[in-house]
């Protein structure tokens, strides 16, 4: 991961270099391209457990599949100087920090090895908010995977976890985010699921999910289920009800059409199967996802100031659905999936 120094010094070479629009035009094509051959997937492990061993797996084949490094980040968080065997005698102290973040790291780097022997794996053991430690590493990512602690999706009878670490990076990380949880179907390649579901509305945000949807559909030798939800206006009065809700369908028919048009130019080998459901995204995504290898959504990418606000369709998802989820946010193209194609 690059310093805060060496990431100014690039900035500052980029701002002067670019100053030459022909130089630019000609350059950064070739840049975005090895800053991607370059860039790890990485996983975050705040502590040894189920879905933590899933992650790591899901991620040491996603890495594999991409033929790029698997960095395994553990974060230590501020010790808080509590003395409790002291406090309340008989009570047996936990592994110090260091201790558990150690064994954690060893855990993940050996369940990766055992998955895919040849591929190369780095732990970082760093000390920090798990939070800011993750979303350092993700400025320098192709991709960010988490576990999630839940084996289902969340229902009437479960508590949303509003506040968890999967929740707050996919609003806020620089690089699409991959939310896996304990239960996630087959792991990258699985020629064994039918499909890659991706979420799309026709604006720029999911522009970059649909193509991170037919990278990862390539990848896996499988075809892409494109799925646009869409809500028919409310007239105010009944002489508008028939007519419009035609209208309204055939736009959504379109809007699909030349939303994929350009990804399955430049993907002719991957099978879409698009769907136009009247309704709610969430409501249509979760119930495309039954059986898919992964779901894709976008989002704003709004960063992490304002990434706590996070709440549209792309949260609901990560919530609602039983497997893997990619958050992929807005002009993430480059690093995410372009090196994969190689």
């Amino acid at each position: 991961m690059l310093s805060e120094a060496e990431r100014r010094t690039i900035a500052a070479l980029e701002a002067g270099l670019l100053s030459d629009a022909s130089f630019a035009r000609m350059v950064l094509p070739v840049a975005d391209r090895l800053r991607g051959l370059a860039a790890p997937v990485v996983v975050g492990v705040t502590a040894w457990s189920d879905a933590a061993g899933r992650a790591v797996e899901w991620a040491a084949a996603e890495a594999a599949t991409q033929r790029c490094p698997l960095h395994v980040v553990h974060a230590l968080r501020p010790s808080r100087g509590l003395d409790l065997a002291g406090l309340f005698p008989g009570f047996v102290e936990p592994p110090a920090p260091q201790v558990a973040g150690a064994r954690a790291l060893e855990s993940a780097v050996a369940r990766a090895r055992s998955v895919h022997p040849a591929l190369e794996v780095t732990a970082h053991l760093q000390p920090g908010n798990p939070g800011q430690v993750l979303l350092r590493h993700s400025r320098d990512a192709r991709l960010l995977v988490l576990g999630h602690r839940s084996n289902g999706p969340s229902g009437a009878g479960q508590r949303r976890l509003p506040g968890s670490l999967a929740v707050r990076l996919t609003a806020s990380a620089r690089c699409p985010v991959a939310v896996v949880r304990a239960g996630s179907g087959a792991l990258p390649p699985c020629p064994g699921n039918p499909h890659v579901v991706v979420g799309v509305d026709g604006a720029r945000r999911s522009d970059a999910a649909v193509g991170f949807a037919f990278r990862a559909a390539r990848q896996r030798g499988l075809g892409v289920t494109a799925v646009h939800a869409w809500t028919p206006d409310r007239p105010a009065d009944l002489e508008a009800v028939t007519a419009p809700l035609i209208t309204t369908e055939v736009g959504a028919h379109d809007l699909l059409h030349r939303s994929l048009a350009r990804w399955r130019t430049e993907y002719p080998d991957v099978a879409v199967v698009p769907e136009v459901v009247r309704g709610d995204p969430t409501s249509a995504l979760v119930e495309s996802s039954v059986g898919a290898a992964l779901v894709v959504v976008g989002t704003r990418g709004r960063g992490p100031a304002r990434g706590a606000v996070f709440g549209s369709v792309s949260r609901a998802v990560v919530e609602g659905v039983a497997g893997a989820v990619a958050v992929v946010p807005a002009g993430t193209r480059g690093r995410a999936w372009t090196a994969a194609r190689r």
